[in-house]
């Protein structure tokens, strides 16, 4: 048998990803209380394998000395494989995980004895890991945190006509279904009304994990059936100290509004949802409509891992109200929000339209006259916003809107914090990202300018200024480099414009332009050029209206802003206007 300096000099092979595994014991030392296993057959992830044995990590400590059949996967046949194993040690990790050191009785894996794998109906066997690696409520749970909910999952089993759960009674756990089917139904008014049937894959019971409200109805099993029981407090322990395994709860909630055809199932307060229109790294975006009015609107659905995070909704309650007073022509409106399901729903106006990313993944570079317009509307809804001191923090093509006649709205402010806020989680896309979102400095205003410049590069180039084949490169690029001059891609951009991307993305934010009213007013002679351009070369059947405003001086800025408004609404029916200022009048 090989000695402990020989396995270790071993030539390892090292997965992408942990490799999970399912072992079987007796007498296994380890604490249970989160775990729904009775010591015998635990999950486990294998970190490594060598000849000699294989290093796996657990969420609780195992007994060293201790027999256990080990049952890997074969890559070549596709079958699983059983072999004797010695447990030979075991530390505890900073991530309070505990490695475990296992060698094949033998020595090595071909002198293994090949064990028979003790079936039991009522314990977990390498056929079950199979059907729950592949349950589609799994899929989003990280790699690396799937192992710790498996072993909160208890097997059990069901005759034909057992009561699952029962009307009334308190909703302490949930049901996935592997093989049979049950029947769910109601009773009221002494009737009886049959309301869904469940098969392999489905959920049952799931609304006792996501509220722990009394059951609203039975639930029987038509057939015999094989279950894998989660209870609720098991699931909440776990939760606490791995946020990332509240991803299934949102998993949960997304199939029961994609599948249920009962409106009951897919009311949030005063809205229906209808069908599924988005996913992105924060929410799920569905349309749905106000049950009274009748007015469609878009509802967001926050993941459960942000949303049960106090220290997140603290912030986000506090912003909410100040994110829903936001009335401008370029910022989505918010309308409602609504905390149920252990997660907050954003209710807000339905756009119709193309995202600028769509565009441009659509189209390329745009011209110089609609990236102007763009931007330009972009700085009216950033000014707005940083007048209520949010900052948006994620300004990139995916959260710009732009309607049919070409109106900007402004989305996701689910990022949105106060001016000064540290950002260590680096909560932005990196491809936009400014130096100090990147690096966990405080940031303000001027972080979205940065965004906007990079994002105004992209729309005149086709391209961002930074390669991209190398995440860690790419943070260092924003922190440590000039974005290159935009006139080596685009040689006849208008200087302006030019002007505007380079002090957008200065890496210094005291070098960039100060406000987004600032930078709004850098683009408006560029965009007055273009009009006169226009009317210069227009035909003579034009009609010409003058009008002459004779102001005071302190009211020239609130003058600005009204004909700005006026001239973005004229340029949408195609009315080119020419602005000529007078002193001394």
């Amino acid at each position: 048998m090989a000695t402990t300096q020989e396995r270790r000099k071993q030539p390892r092979n090292m997965p992408k990803e942990p490799l999970l595994s399912i072992m079987q014991a007796k007498g296994l030392a380890c604490n249970i209380d989160t775990y729904a296993h009775d010591n015998l057959y635990v999950f486990v992830d294998v970190k490594n394998c060598s000849e000699c044995g294989v290093l796996v990590q657990v969420p609780f400590q195992l007994g060293e000395g201790t027999i256990v059949n080990l049952a890997l996967p074969d890559d070549d046949t596709g079958t699983w494989a059983t072999q004797a194993a010695r447990i030979v040690w075991t530390r505890k990790n900073a991530d309070n995980c505990f490695c475990t050191g296992i060698e094949y009785l033998g020595g090595d894996r071909a002198a293994a004895p090949q064990v028979e794998w003790e079936t039991d109906p009522q314990k977990p066997s390498p056929a079950d890991l199979s059907f729950l690696m592949q349950a589609n409520f799994f899929q989003a749970i990280p790699r690396t945190e799937l192992c710790f909910l498996l072993n909160a999952l208890h097997k059990t089993l069901a005759s034909a006509g057992e009561r699952l759960i029962s009307q009334g009674e308190p909703g302490e756990c949930l049901y996935l279904i592997q093989k049979g089917a049950c029947c769910v139904f109601v009773e009221m008014d002494r009737q009886v009304r049959r309301i869904a049937r469940l098969k392999t894959g489905d959920v049952v019971g799931e609304m006792a994990v996501l509220t722990g409200e009394p059951r609203t109805a039975n639930v029987d099993a038509e057939t015999d059936m094989v279950l894998w029981k989660l209870a609720k407090s098991r699931f909440d322990v776990l939760a606490d100290s791995h946020p990332d395994l509240r991803l299934f709860l949102t998993e949960i909630m997304s199939n029961r509004f994609d599948s249920s055809v009962f409106v009951g199932d897919r009311t949030i307060g005063k809205y229906v949802l209808s069908n599924k229109i988005g996913k992105g790294g924060w929410g799920i975006v569905y349309r749905g409509m106000h049950k009274l009015l009748k007015m469609p609107v878009a509802i967001k659905m926050m993941k459960h891992d942000m949303a049960m995070e106090p220290e997140f909704l603290k912030n986000f309650r506090q912003e909410a109200e100040t994110i829903a007073r936001m009335r401008h022509s370029n910022i989505v409106s918010v309308y409602d929000i609504e905390e149920v399901y252990r997660t907050i729903f954003i209710i807000m106006e339905y756009l119709e339209g193309i995202s600028l990313e769509d565009l441009l993944e659509k189209v390329g570079p745009l011209a110089v006259e609609r990236c102007s317009d763009i931007l330009l509307q972009i700085c009216n809804g950033l000014d707005c916003a940083h007048k209520y001191d949010i900052v948006h923090r994620d300004i990139k093509p995916a959260n710009i809107f732009l309607l049919e006649n070409d109106q900007v709205k402004l989305l996701d402010f689910g990022l949105a914090c106060a001016p000064g806020t540290e950002d260590l989680d680096i909560a932005g896309t990196v491809y936009y990202a400014p130096p100090e979102q990147i690096e966990g400095r405080p940031v303000d205003s001027r972080a979205d300018l940065y965004s906007l410049g990079i994002m105004a590069f992209q729309m005149v180039a086709g391209e961002r200024p930074y390669p991209e084949t190398n995440l860690a490169e790419l943070m260092d690029m924003h922190c440590n480099m000039d974005i290159p001059d935009p006139w080596e891609f685009v040689p006849d951009l208008p200087q302006q414009l030019r002007d505007f991307i380079v002090t957008c993305c200065m890496r210094d934010p005291g070098k960039r332009f100060q406000s987004a009213l600032q930078a709004r007013e850098h683009l408006l002679p560029l965009t007055l050029q273009r009009s006169q351009s226009r009317v210069a070369t227009t035909g003579p059947e034009r009609g010409v209206t003058s009008l002459l405003l004779i102001h005071s001086p302190e009211h020239q800025q609130a003058l600005k802003d009204l004909l700005e408004e006026f001239g973005n609404k004229a340029a949408k029916l195609g009315v080119n206007i020419l602005l000529s200022e007078f002193n001394n009048v």
